[in-house]
C-alpha cells in the first residue's frame, strides 16, 4: 500500500457535512479493498471522562479509483461540539488510520480531523415539503395563451417556428386554465421563468421587478395562480434574476444619461464612460450587452433586492426562487439573501442555477439546491451521445454522490432539459426508448426530478430558441406512450419512501454489461437494471449478476419487449416491500 494513494481520501470541509445542529454525516473514499470501517471520534475538550466512540462506516459503491463509505454521527449534546475524528479500517491482518496527515498504522489524536461548532444557520436546509416534489419548469411565454386580451404587439400563431424576438401570448391565465392537466401528470411543483417587465420573451432582462408583465397578466393573476396551486397541494418557485438586469431598466438608462453623476452608477460595473451599447464599457452577462451586471456589493443593490423579495412573498406567498446565474452573484449577498428569504418564510426554497461542480458554491453561497447539470451530463453521454462506457459512467456517477451528503442529494434539482438546453428528445435522436431509460434513471437517482414543459409529451427543438416552443395541446395526451411512461413514474415517486429519502446503492458489471440502481428505505427496496449489452439478456442472468435472488422479486415495469428479452439501453423495475 502505498500512502499517497490515500491522499485527499477525506475533505473535512467538503465530505463533512452538517445535517442538523447535532447530526453530521461523514464521507470517506479508500482507494483499496478493506474491511472493518469505521469513523472513530471524540469531543476535543471532554475526551478525558468522555473517551472515545466508534461507528461502522456503510459501503454504498465502489469504482476502480475507490471504495465508497458514509456514516452519520449524533451527537449527545443539542448541537456538535469540538468534534474531533479519524478513520480506522483493517486491511491484510493490519489496522490503518486515516487522519489530517495522511495514513499511519498507529492512531495520533494531534493529527484528527476537526468540526469545532455547529452554527445555528450552517445545516442544510430542507423543508418538509421537498421531500416528495416533482418540479414542473414553465417557460411562460409559451405553455398557454389564456387570455389573447393581454397579447403583446405582433403576437404570431400559437405554434409558430420560435425565435429569440417573437410572441405568442403565452400569460399567467394559461398557466391556471392547465392546472388540472398539471395534475393529472402528476406533478407538484413549478419552477416558472421571470415574469417581471422586459421586453424579451424570455425575461432575464429586466426592466421592472416590482410588477408583472403585462403580456402575462397581473399581479393579482399571479397570486391567484399561487393560492390555486396551494389548494392542490402544489408548490410554486419564481425566477430571480439579479446578477443583472436589463438595458433599458431605469437605473441602468439613468447611469446611461448622468454617468457618475447618476445615484446609481455604483450599481453596476462601468469602465468608460459615456456608456455605448456597442463597446466593452461595462460588465454584462456572458457579454450580452443588454443585460448589464449588477454589483452585489454595492449596500444600495443588496436592500433593492431584499426588498423585491419580500414585496414577492408577502403578497403572493410563494414558496421559494430559483437563482440565475447563481455562479456569478457575490456569495456573501446570497448567504445573506438565503437568510432574509427564510426570515420572511423558514421553509421557503432557494435553488441555484450553476453548470459544474456545485459543492464548493454550495458551502460558500448556502444554497438549498442547485440545477444539477452535472448530473445530466453523466447520464446523457451515457444514454443519449453513446460516448462514454459503462465504467466512465459509474466513475463519474460515484464520485458525484459521494461529493454529497445523502440529504443534500435528496434536494438536488435533477433536470434533464430546460430552456437553456435542446429538448431531451431531439438530444436523444428522437429515440423515445433512450428516454424512457434516462427517464427512469432521473426517477431513481436521489434527487427531486424535473420535468421542463413538453417533454412528457415528446416535444423537439434544437437549443434556444428551438427548446421554447409552444406547448402542444392539440394533440391528446392521453394516447401519448411518452406520457403515461412520465406519469408511471410520478405516481410511483410519490408512494415511494425509497424513492424520496431511501439510501442509494449503486453497481456496475462490465462483463455482463449492466447497470444497477437500488434504493432502500425502511420499508422498500427499488432496484432498477440496466441491460449495457449490445446482445438480449433475460433478467434473471442480470439480477444473477449482481448477487440478486429472481426468485423473490418481480419486474413492475419494462421498457422492453419483456424481463426476458432486455435488449440495449433497456430496464426492469422491480420493487420489494419489507
Amino acid at each position: 500500500m502505498i500512502a499517497s494513494a490515500y491522499a485527499g481520501c477525506h475533505d473535512p470541509v467538503l465530505d463533512l457535512t452538517l445535517l442538523e445542529l447535532d447530526r453530521v454525516e461523514a464521507r470517506l473514499r479508500l482507494p483499496d479493498a478493506a474491511t472493518d470501517v469505521q469513523i472513530v471520534y471524540w469531543n476535543k475538550y471532554r475526551h478525558s471522562t468522555l473517551g472515545m466512540s466508534n461507528k461502522p462506516m456503510s459501503k454504498w459503491s465502489e469504482n476502480r479509483h475507490g471504495h465508497y463509505y458514509r456514516a452519520t454521527l449524533q451527537a449527545d449534546e443539542s448541537r456538535i461540539r469540538y468534534l474531533q475524528y479519524v478513520f480506522r479500517f483493517e486491511m491484510e491482518g493490519q489496522i490503518y488510520w486515516v487522519h489530517s496527515h495522511g495514513i499511519e498504522t498507529e492512531l495520533k489524536q494531534a493529527h484528527a480531523f476537526q468540526f469545532s461548532y455547529a452554527g445555528d444557520r450552517d445545516a442544510v436546509h430542507s423543508p418538509e415539503w421537498i421531500k416528495d416534489r416533482i418540479w414542473y419548469q414553465i417557460f411562460p411565454e409559451r405553455f398557454c395563451n389564456g387570455d389573447s386580451r393581454n397579447d403583446p404587439p405582433g403576437v404570431e400563431p400559437w405554434g409558430s417556428e420560435p425565435t429569440r424576438d417573437n410572441f405568442m401570448g403565452g400569460d399567467l391565465r394559461g398557466i391556471i386554465s392547465k392546472l388540472d392537466y398539471l395534475e393529472a401528470l402528476g406533478v407538484n411543483a413549478l419552477y416558472l421563468n421571470p415574469l417581471f417587465v422586459s421586453r424579451s420573451n424570455h425575461k432575464y432582462d429586466t426592466e421592472d421587478y416590482m410588477a408583472i408583465d403585462p403580456a402575462f397578466g397581473t399581479k393579482d393573476d399571479l397570486k391567484e395562480l399561487v393560492q390555486r396551486c396551494h389548494e392542490r397541494d402544489i408548490k410554486v418557485v419564481l425566477d430571480l434574476v439579479i446578477n443583472h438586469c436589463g438595458y433599458y431598466h431605469p437605473f441602468f438608462q439613468d447611469v446611461i444619461r448622468r454617468g457618475r453623476k447618476s445615484p446609481y452608477h455604483e450599481w453596476f460595473y462601468i469602465h468608460e464612460y459615456p456608456i455605448e451599447l456597442s463597446e466593452d464599457r461595462y460588465d454584462s452577462v456572458g457579454y450580452y450587452r443588454y443585460m448589464p451586471k449588477l454589483r452585489t456589493s454595492t449596500p444600495q443593490v443588496r436592500q433593492y433586492v431584499y426588498d423585491i423579495v419580500t414585496f414577492w412573498q408577502e403578497e403572493t406567498g410563494i414558496d421559494g426562487w430559483r437563482i440565475d446565474v447563481a455562479d456569478e452573484v457575490e456569495f456573501s449577498f446570497l448567504r445573506e439573501l438565503n437568510a432574509n428569504v427564510k426570515r420572511l418564510r423558514p421553509d421557503s426554497f432557494i435553488i441555484a442555477e450553476i453548470w459544474y461542480d456545485a459543492k464548493p458554491l454550495m458551502v460558500a453561497c448556502g444554497a438549498d439546491s442547485f440545477m444539477n447539470y452535472e448530473l445530466r451530463s453523466i447520464l446523457l453521454e451515457l444514454v443519449a451521445d453513446k460516448s462514454i462506457g459503462i465504467r466512465s459512467f459509474h466513475e463519474r456517477l460515484t464520485r458525484h454522490y459521494h461529493r454529497y451528503s445523502l440529504k443534500e442529494s435528496l434536494q438536488q434539482y435533477n433536470l434533464l432539459g430546460s430552456h437553456d438546453t435542446e429538448r431531451i428528445l431531439t438530444r436523444c435522436g428522437n429515440d423515445e426508448y433512450a428516454l424512457t431509460m434516462l427517464t427512469a434513471m432521473q426517477f431513481m437517482l436521489p434527487g427531486t426530478p424535473v420535468i421542463y414543459y413538453g417533454d412528457e409529451i415528446g416535444l423537439v427543438g434544437d437549443n434556444d430558441p428551438g427548446c421554447r416552443g409552444a406547448m402542444d395541446w392539440k394533440s391528446d395526451w392521453k394516447d401519448n406512450a411518452l406520457w403515461h411512461n412520465a406519469r408511471f413514474w410520478t405516481a410511483l415517486r410519490k408512494s415511494s419512501s425509497a424513492l424520496q429519502q431511501g439510501e442509494l446503492v449503486v453497481k456496475c458489471k462490465e462483463d455482463i454489461p449492466a447497470y444497477l440502481i437500488q434504493r432502500e428505505s425502511e420499508h422498500e427496496s427499488i432496484y432498477l437494471v440496466m441491460n449495457l449489452s449490445e446482445q438480449m439478456r433475460t433478467d434473471t442472468d442480470i439480477l444473477a449478476g449482481f448477487g440478486l435472488e429472481p426468485g423473490k422479486l418481480q419486474a413492475t415495469r419494462v421498457n422492453g419487449e419483456s424481463v426476458d428479452r432486455l435488449g440495449y439501453m433497456q430496464y426492469a423495475l422491480y420493487r420489494a416491500v419489507h
